[in-house]
């Protein structure tokens, strides 16, 4: 929090503690992140738009990963963050951000500890930003079962930790994750429960085939036979030419978006 002393990275409240894990400090700062930008939808909030640029974005990515905390301090300050609204600010910086961050991990540019680091910062910024965390109401929004995997051998999840904590606040019963493999695992899983939709994580143009594969099996196993499929990950960023059709319902390089994508496609049958 921020007080006369200025910032501190660790959490003062029971509310914003965590372990110093990236996938959990990551994943409170997601809520934070998506509750904020919700409560600001359901008001019908009219800010009129903020643009943070490439220079803006990678000062705040330096300040972030920099070992001084004056560098963040000055960061926050130069970007005016506490005047900004906050879903400007979530939309627009902090989420371009951390997608950079999850590339930095994927290519070995930033280490266990600049991540932890990292998302430390961003954590203790959402919490000072955000006071207090109401569940969210979207009206007559559908929320349905969503089961999550990874390509095999993918250790880079930061974006599918995000995707699973903002389908999670959303009001989804969320499967799999992080820690579930593309493989026999998730056909058990497909064949044993009624999943809505199934969300894979692609992170570059050579894992396009093995998703066409994974996509074709899934659909094969599903218990429902209308099964939806999804896929992020970088690869939706960097070649999204390679995902056209692999026999996907539809691709998300946002995961707010993908939230709102996958309702879309749920039977007006499901209880809200």
């Amino acid at each position: 929090m921020q007080g006369t002393e200025g910032w501190s990275d660790t959490p003062s409240s029971s509310d914003c503690a965590d372990s110093f894990d990236p996938k959990a400090i990551l994943a409170r700062a997601v809520r934070s992140e998506v509750v904020g930008r919700l409560r600001v939808d359901r008001k019908g909030g009219t800010d009129e738009p903020v643009a943070f640029d490439a220079a803006q974005r990678s000062l705040f990515l330096d300040a972030m990963l920099s070992g001084d905390r004056e560098t963040f301090d000055g960061a926050v300050a130069d970007l005016s963050l506490h005047t900004v609204p906050f879903a400007q600010t979530l939309r627009n910086l902090i989420t371009p951000v951390l997608d950079d961050l999850g590339q930095m991990w994927r290519d070995d540019e930033a280490s266990f500890v600049d991540v932890t680091l990292a998302t430390c910062r961003v954590q203790t910024f959402l919490c000072e930003k955000l006071v207090a965390v109401n569940a969210r109401d979207r009206g007559g929004a559908r929320h349905g079962s969503i089961a999550f995997a990874r390509p095999v051998g993918e250790s880079h999840t930061l974006g599918l930790t995000v995707a699973t904590e903002c389908f999670r606040i959303d009001g989804w019963t969320v499967l799999g994750g992080v820690d579930l493999e593309v493989g026999e695992g998730l056909w058990a899983l497909l064949s044993g429960h009624h999943v809505d939709v199934l969300g894979l994580s692609v992170g570059s143009a050579s894992q396009a085939p093995a998703a066409a594969e994974a996509i074709r099996r899934a659909r094969a196993v599903s218990r429902n036979p209308a099964l939806v499929v999804g896929l992020g990950g970088y690869c939706t960023i960097a070649a999204p030419e390679a995902l056209r059709d692999i026999g996907a319902d539809f691709t998300a390089s946002d995961a707010l978006d993908a939230v709102d994508m996958a309702a879309s496609f749920l039977g007006r049958e499901l209880v809200v």
